[in-house]
């Protein structure tokens, strides 16, 4: 099948948008930095941070936040060898990049209340929020 010069172009630029967009997975897995931090303040929860050790050694949204490198070959089992698939979990990065693509690749495994804090660190941040 041969294709014109118009539709290739047309295809390629449908893919790099596709590439670099922002949603990474379905809206219903997010929630916003005002989001975490009323629940923060009102309830124990999960918070995996998948951030690298150096941008943790910046601070984090919570102390307890448990870690697992994003980057890191073994970073599935590192984080399902911190939480289990009854709890809720929210899972942040430095944009919200990463960890959208962490809740996507564990809501496969059937961590089903996993959710992308939108915006990550950086939002949190914005918001004037505590870095701990």
């Amino acid at each position: 099948m041969k294709f014109s010069k118009l539709t290739f172009k047309l295809f390629m630029l449908s893919s790099i948008f596709s590439f670099f967009s922002c949603s990474n997975g379905p809206k219903e897995n997010n929630v916003s930095v005002t989001e975490l931090h009323e629940i923060l303040a009102n309830e124990a929860v999960t918070v995996l941070d998948v951030r690298t050790p150096e941008e943790i050694a910046q601070g984090k949204i919570t102390t307890n936040a448990l870690e697992a490198d994003f980057f890191e070959d073994n970073f599935i089992d590192e984080a399902t060898s911190k939480i289990s698939k009854d709890e809720t979990i929210y899972v942040y990065c430095k944009g919200g990049r990463r960890s959208a693509k962490a809740v996507v690749k564990l809501r496969e495994l059937g961590y089903t209340k996993t959710f992308n804090v939108e915006g990550g660190i950086k939002a949190w941040k914005a918001e004037s929020y505590e870095v701990e």
